[in-house]
C-alpha cells in the first residue's frame, strides 16, 4: 500500500510540477519580460531632451514611444486576457488521463491507529474507537478461545478497509488542489496587476511632461526621479523563489491531507460515503466554477487596466497624429506655394525684359517704336503668360489642402475605439466585479464633445482660403490689363511731343516705366501674400487644435470621462426635449383649424390643390410657348457661374472631374476597362469603347483608369476639333496627331505595329462619320485600322450614347469591340456625394431656399426650420437626379443654376422646380428631326445641318436660328451647334416618347 502511494504521489508531484506550477512560473517570467520591455523604452525616452526647435522630432520620437508602447501592452493584455477557462486544464487532462489508469479499489488491513485513540484525537473519536475496539474484540472472541487450545495460534488480523483509490486520488489532486491554490493564484495576480500600475505610473509622469510641452513649453525634458519606484519592483528570481514556495506549500499541505484520508479511508472516521462519484463530480463543479469566476475578476481588473492604459496611449496618438497631419497640410501648401512664386518670379522677368527693352531706346522714334511692339505683346504673349499662370494657379487647389487636411483628421479619429472599459474602482491589487465597469465610446466622446469645434474652424479656413485664392487670381489677371494701360497712358504722351529728346520729367518713356515698376511691386505684394498663407492658416487653425489637444486630453482622466459622458447624455436629452417641444406646440397651433369662409372660396382651393398635387407629381404641364424669360434663363448658366466665388466655379466646372480626389462611382466601369486592359496584357483582342452621353463622365474614367496603372504603354489621346467623313481627312488627323506623313492606312497600320507598345485613347467616334451616302468610310478605315493593329495597340474609344446606337444598327459597330462599357445610369446617393463633395471643399454653409407655393405639403409648413432644411436638401437632390440621371454635366450644371445667391459664408440655393419645358411637346416635327441630327453627333455647322435637312437652305437656317435664340441649342467655338446642356435629358426624353432614339 505505502508503495502504491508513494508511486502515485511521485508522478503527481511530476505532473504538477511539469503541467501546473510551470504555468504560474511561465506567467510570471512573461510578465517580467514585458515589463522590461517597457522599462527600456520608457528609459531610452527620459534620456532625451528636446528643445523647441526640435518639435518635430520630439513628436516623432513620442509618437514612436507611444505606438512601441501599445504594441507591447496590447500584446500582452490580449494574452493574458484569453478566453481559457482556468490555466488547470494541461494539468486537469493529464491527470485525468493518469486516473484511466489507477486501480478503483484498493484493499487493505485496517492501521490500528483506526481503533486506539491518539492523542490528537477529541474525546468522541476517542469513544467512538473505544466502541469500535470493543466489537472488534467480541468479533474475534471465538478466534481467541480456538487459540487457547491450539499449539500454532492464528493471528489476530484487524479489519479491512476498501480504499476508493481512484476517486479520493482525484478529489485531492484535483478539486481540493484547485481550491486550496486559489489563494497562491491571487497572489500572482494580484502582484501582475500591481507592478503594471507602477509602469503605468510612469507613462503617466511621462505624460504629463508632454503636456507642458504641448502648452508651447520651450524644452522638452523629464525627471530621472519618475523611475525611482522601479526600485521597489522585485527581481524575476525573487518573484519566482517567492511563487515557488507558496504555491509547493500548499501542494506539500494538499499532498498530506491526501496520504492520511487513504489511511482513514472506508472507517468511520472518512466513510466511503464521501468519496461517492457523483459528490466528487458536484464538487469538482463547485470549485471549477469558483475557480473560473476568480479568473474572470482578475480578467476584469486586467481589462480595466489595459482600457485605462490603452486609452491614454490612444488619446496621444491622435494628439501627435492631428499634429502631424497639420504638418503634412502646411508642407502642401508651402510646396504649392513655391511652384507659384516661381510662376511669378517668370511674370516678373518678362517686365524686367520689357523694362530694359524701354530703357534702352533713347529717341522719340525708338521708344515709341518700342511701345508700339510691347504694347503687342502684351495683348498675344503676356496675356497668355497670366492666363496659363491663372490656370495653373487654380490647378493647385489650394483650398482642397484644407479639405485634405478635414478628410485626414476624419481618418485619424476613426481610428479610434469604439468600446472601452473604465471603472470607479481603481485598486488594481483586488479583483473588480463586472458591476463596477462601465463601457465608453472614446469616438462617440470625441467628436461629440471636441471634434465639432475644430471642424467650425476648418470650414472658416477653407472659406477665407477660398477668398484669398480668388483675390489672388484676380490680383494676377490684373497685371496683363494694368501693363496694357500704362503702355497706352505713355503711347498717349506722344501726341503732345514735338522734341526728338524724350526726357522731360513726365515723359511717355518714364511713365512707362513707372507703371512697369508698380506691377513688378504687386508682384512682389502677391509673393508676401503666398508667404502669408501658413501664417493666416496657422493663426486660424492652431489655437483651436490646440483646444482640440486640451479637450480630448481630459479622456485621460476616468472622472472627466464620467463627467463628460454626463453632459452628452444632458445635451442629447435636451435636443430631444426641444424638439418635442416644438412638436407639441406645433401640434396645438394646428389642432383647431383655420377656416374662414371655407364654403365661399371651397371649390377654388380644392382645384388648386389638386391641380399643385398633379404639378409636383409630374401629372400636369401646362403647355406655353417659349418666351423670352426662359429664352433668358436658359442662356443664363455660364453667367452664373462667372457671378460664384473663383473657387467654386473651379469646383463644378467638368473638368475638375480629372481630379482623383474627386472621381466617384463608377465601379463596375472602372473594373471592365481594368478587364479589357488585362485582355491585352495577355495578348487577346482586348479593343474597348465607352458609351455614355454627353457629361456622363467618360473622360473622367479614362484618367482614373491611366492614375491606376502607372505602368501602362504610352498614351496618347486622339480628338478632332472638326468632325471627319473623308479618309484623306482622317490621314490629314493621323498626320497631325502624331507628326508622322504616312500616306495610306496600310502605312498608319505598320508604324503602329512596329515599335513598343501603346495606348490610345479615340475619344469622341461620334465626330468621324456623316449620315450620307459614303459618310461611314472613315469609321470603316477606324476598324480595319483597330483590328490590325490589335496586339501592339491598346484601343479605347469613346462614344456619345445615341450616336452608338444608331452607328451599331447601320453598321454593326459594336463588333469591333471586345469591351463595351456603358455609362449607366447613377443612383441618387452617388450624385448628391459629388455634389456635396465638391461644394464641402468650397467651405461655405448651404441653405435651401423654398419652392414656389405649389410645391409645398403642410407636413413641410409645420415642421421646424432644421426639418425644413432636411427636407428641401433631398427634395432637391431628388430633382437633380430626376433630371441628371447618369450624367454628371447636367447635375453640375444644374446646382451652378440653382443658386440664388452668396451672402458672407453661405450660398442659398432654389431647386429649379418653376422651370416649365412642356413647350417642347409643341415643337413641330421638322425641329425635332434637326434637333435629333445635332443628338446623333453632338455637334454640327450650320452648313452639316443644311445638308442634313429636308428644307431649303433659308428655311433650315431660319429654324436654326429659332431654336438657337430660344435657348434650345448653344454654339460652340463659335462654329457648331449642340444642345443646351440643361434642356439635354428633356430633349432626350421627348425624342425617346417619339421612338426617334431609344
Amino acid at each position: 500500500m505505502e508503495e502504491i502511494i508513494l508511486q502515485q504521489k511521485n508522478k503527481i508531484v511530476a505532473l504538477y510540477n511539469e503541467k501546473l506550477l510551470s504555468v504560474f512560473l511561465e506567467k510570471i517570467t512573461t510578465h517580467h519580460k514585458t515589463m522590461q520591455k517597457i522599462e527600456h523604452l520608457q528609459k531610452e525616452l527620459i534620456g532625451k531632451t528636446f528643445t523647441e526647435k526640435e518639435k518635430t522630432i520630439a513628436f516623432e520620437a513620442l509618437n514612436a514611444y507611444k505606438k512601441a508602447l501599445e504594441n507591447i501592452v496590447s500584446s500582452y493584455f490580449s494574452t493574458i486576457n484569453s478566453v481559457e477557462e482556468v490555466p488547470f486544464n494541461n494539468y486537469y487532462t493529464s491527470l485525468d488521463a493518469l486516473l484511466e489508469n489507477l486501480d478503483t479499489t484498493i484493499t487493505r488491513t485496517q492501521d490500528r491507529e483506526r481503533f486506539f485513540g491518539l492523542d490528537t484525537d477529541s474525546k468522541t473519536l476517542k469513544l467512538k474507537k473505544s466502541v469500535k475496539r470493543t466489537l472488534f474484540n467480541i468479533s474475534k472472541l471465538p478466534l481467541k478461545t480456538t487459540n487457547v487450545f491450539r499449539k500454532t495460534k492464528k493471528e489476530i488480523i484487524f479489519w479491512q478497509q476498501e480504499i476508493p483509490f481512484k476517486n479520493a486520488t482525484a478529489y485531492y489532486f484535483k478539486s481540493e488542489l484547485t481550491k486550496n491554490l486559489a489563494t497562491a493564484i491571487d497572489a500572482v495576480n494580484k502582484e501582475i496587476a500591481e507592478i503594471t500600475n507602477v509602469y503605468w505610473k510612469i507613462d503617466n509622469a511621462i505624460d504629463a511632461s508632454i503636456k507642458l510641452f504641448l502648452s508651447n513649453k520651450a524644452v522638452l525634458s523629464f525627471s530621472k526621479n519618475i523611475v525611482d519606484s522601479l526600485a521597489n519592483v522585485p527581481s524575476l528570481e525573487s518573484r519566482i523563489e517567492h511563487h515557488t514556495l507558496a504555491f509547493t506549500k500548499f501542494f506539500e499541505a494538499n499532498v498530506l491531507q491526501y496520504t492520511a484520508a487513504l489511511y482513514k479511508a472506508d472507517t468511520f472516521e472518512l466513510p466511503t460515503t464521501f468519496f461517492n462519484t457523483n459528490k466528487i463530480e458536484s464538487y469538482q463543479k463547485e470549485v471549477s466554477g469558483k475557480s473560473e469566476k476568480d479568473v474572470k475578476l482578475w480578467q476584469n481588473t486586467f481589462s480595466v487596466l489595459e482600457s485605462d492604459w490603452e486609452l491614454d496611449i490612444e488619446i496621444f496618438k491622435i494628439i501627435f497624429s492631428v499634429i502631424f497631419t497639420y504638418d503634412l497640410l502646411e508642407r502642401s501648401i508651402h510646396k504649392r506655394s513655391e511652384v507659384i512664386q516661381n510662376e511669378l518670379e517668370n511674370i516678373k522677368t518678362y517686365l524686367s525684359d520689357v523694362k530694359s527693352t524701354i530703357s534702352k531706346a533713347k529717341t522719340k522714334t525708338a521708344i515709341k517704336s518700342t511701345f508700339v511692339s510691347e504694347l503687342k505683346n502684351v495683348n498675344k504673349s503676356f496675356k497668355k503668360i497670366i492666363e496659363e499662370t491663372s490656370i495653373r494657379v487654380s490647378n493647385l487647389e489650394l483650398p482642397l489642402q484644407i479639405n485634405q487636411f478635414e478628410e485626414n483628421v476624419l481618418q485619424v479619429l476613426k481610428t479610434l475605439s469604439t468600446k472601452r472599459a473604465i471603472s470607479s474602482d481603481m485598486d488594481f491589487g483586488t479583483k473588480t466585479a463586472t458591476s463596477s465597469i462601465n463601457y465608453i465610446s472614446p469616438f462617440q466622446l470625441v467628436t461629440y464633445q471636441s471634434w465639432p469645434s475644430l471642424l467650425t474652424v476648418i470650414k472658416q479656413a477653407k472659406v477665407d482660403l477660398n477668398e484669398k485664392v480668388t483675390s489672388f487670381i484676380d490680383d494676377i489677371n490684373a497685371l496683363a490689363q494694368v501693363s496694357e494701360f500704362n503702355l497706352e497712358s505713355a503711347l498717349s504722351l506722344f501726341e503732345n511731343d514735338t522734341n526728338d529728346s524724350v526726357s522731360t520729367e513726365n515723359s511717355p518713356k518714364k511713365v512707362a516705366l513707372e507703371g512697369l515698376e508698380r506691377s513688378e511691386e504687386k508682384i512682389e505684394e502677391l509673393k508676401s501674400t503666398l508667404d502669408n498663407l501658413n501664417v493666416s492658416n496657422g493663426e486660424m487653425l492652431l489655437p483651436s487644435i490646440t483646444k482640440f489637444n486640451h479637450s480630448i486630453l481630459e479622456l485621460t482622466d476616468t472622472e472627466n470621462i464620467l463627467e463628460i459622458r454626463l453632459s452628452i447624455a444632458k445635451a442629447k436629452s435636451i435636443e430631444k426635449s426641444k424638439l418635442l417641444k416644438e412638436k407639441v406646440i406645433n401640434n396645438v397651433k394646428n389642432f383647431v383649424p383655420i377656416a374662414v369662409n371655407y364654403s365661399k372660396d371651397k371649390y377654388t382651393k380644392t382645384a388648386g390643390r389638386l391641380k399643385n398635387l398633379l404639378i409636383r407629381t409630374g401629372l400636369y404641364k401646362e403647355i406655353v410657348d417659349v418666351n423670352g424669360d426662359l429664352s433668358d434663363f436658359l442662356k443664363q448658366a455660364e453667367q452664373a457661374l462667372d457671378e460664384l466665388p473663383y473657387v467654386y466655379q473651379r469646383l463644378f466646372r467638368s473638368e475638375t472631374l480629372q481630379n482623383e480626389t474627386l472621381f466617384i462611382g463608377r465601379t463596375e466601369a472602372l473594373q471592365n476597362l481594368d478587364k479589357a486592359y488585362e485582355s491585352f496584357g495577355k495578348n487577346q483582342y482586348a479593343a474597348t469603347v465607352i458609351v455614355g452621353e454627353r457629361g456622363s463622365g467618360k473622360t473622367s474614367l479614362i484618367h482614373h483608369f491611366l492614375g491606376k496603372h502607372k505602368k501602362i504603354p504610352k498614351t496618347i489621346f486622339l480628338s478632332s476639333k472638326q468632325n471627319i467623313c473623308e479618309p484623306i481627312e482622317f490621314i490629314e488627323f493621323l498626320k497631325t496627331s502624331f507628326n508622322k506623313d504616312l500616306q495610306t492606312i496600310e502605312e498608319w497600320i505598320e508604324f503602329f505595329n512596329a515599335g513598343k507598345q501603346r495606348t490610345i485613347i479615340l475619344e469622341d467616334l461620334q465626330y468621324l462619320y456623316f449620315r450620307k451616302v459614303g459618310g461611314f468610310n472613315v469609321l470603316h478605315l477606324l476598324s480595319n485600322l483597330i483590328a490590325s493593329t490589335k496586339k501592339n495597340v491598346f484601343w479605347i474609344v469613346t462614344s456619345s450614347k445615341y450616336a452608338f446606337q444608331y452607328l451599331n444598327k447601320s453598321i454593326q459597330i459594336s463588333e469591333l469591340f471586345a469591351y463595351q462599357i456603358e455609362m449607366n445610369e447613377i443612383d441618387k446617393q452617388t450624385i448628391k456625394e459629388a455634389l456635396i463633395k465638391r461644394h464641402k471643399i468650397s467651405g461655405y454653409n448651404l441653405y435651401f431656399e423654398q419652392p414656389p407655393v405649389a410645391y409645398l405639403t403642410k407636413k413641410f409648413l409645420k415642421a421646424p426650420l432644421e426639418v425644413q432644411q432636411e427636407i428641401l436638401k433631398e427634395e432637391f437632390f431628388s430633382d437633380i437626379n430626376k433630371i441628371a440621371q447618369s450624367n454628371f454635366r447636367i447635375a453640375f450644371m444644374y446646382w451652378i443654376r440653382s443658386t440664388v445667391k452668396v451672402s458672407g459664408s453661405t450660398i442659398y440655393m432654389r431647386s429649379l422646380k418653376s422651370i416649365n419645358t412642356s413647350f417642347l411637346n409643341k415643337l413641330t416635327p421638322l425641329k425635332l428631326l434637326m434637333l435629333n441630327s445635332i443628338l446623333l453627333q453632338e455637334r454640327l455647322t450650320i452648313e452639316d445641318i443644311v445638308e442634313l435637312s429636308s428644307l431649303n437652305e433659308q428655311h433650315t437656317k431660319n429654324s436654326i436660328h429659332a431654336l438657337y435664340e430660344n435657348g434650345l441649342l448653344t454654339m460652340e467655338n463659335e462654329e457648331f451647334y449642340t444642345i443646351n446642356i440643361f434642356l439635354y435629358r428633356q430633349i432626350t426624353s421627348l425624342l425617346k416618347s417619339k421612338n426617334v432614339i431609344h
